[in-house]
């Protein structure tokens, strides 16, 4: 049995087919959905942020990984069906830190300041 996709889990997900310059093939990423998002779709639909190994000297909003020995794609988050999650990758796992920095940088990415909560529905 699967393990449950969890907010700030990495796996490895299918991210074919492209178009443009999407990040492609099966790779790391990053959940970003909230435990609110995974609710409200029932799990079937999940927002990432792919992983890469390629730097990319003076992007800013690349987050480096220390164990993955990577960075986290900030500028292409994505909505996957669960289906293309693979596996989990419990050997990427963010630092505390490396989690708040890319909350951070996220949040700049969508002009929402960090730690934002929607307004209460009336």
């Amino acid at each position: 049995m699967r393990p449950p996709i969890e907010p700030g889990s990495v796996w490895f997900c299918a991210f074919d087919p492209v178009r443009g310059h999407e990040q492609g093939k099966d790779r790391p990423a990053l959940v970003v959905s909230s435990a609110f998002h995974l609710h409200l779709t029932g799990g079937a639909l999940v927002s990432v942020l792919p992983l890469t190994s390629v730097e990319r000297p003076g992007w800013l909003h690349r987050v480096p990984v220390a164990a993955g020995d990577g960075w986290v794609i900030t500028e292409q988050v994505r909505t996957l069906a669960a289906q293309r999650f693979r596996r989990p990758a419990p050997e990427i796992t963010l630092s505390r830190d490396e989690l708040a920095e890319v909350q951070r940088v996220f949040a700049k990415m969508l002009l929402l300041p960090a730690g934002t909560q929607p307004p209460a529905r009336r």
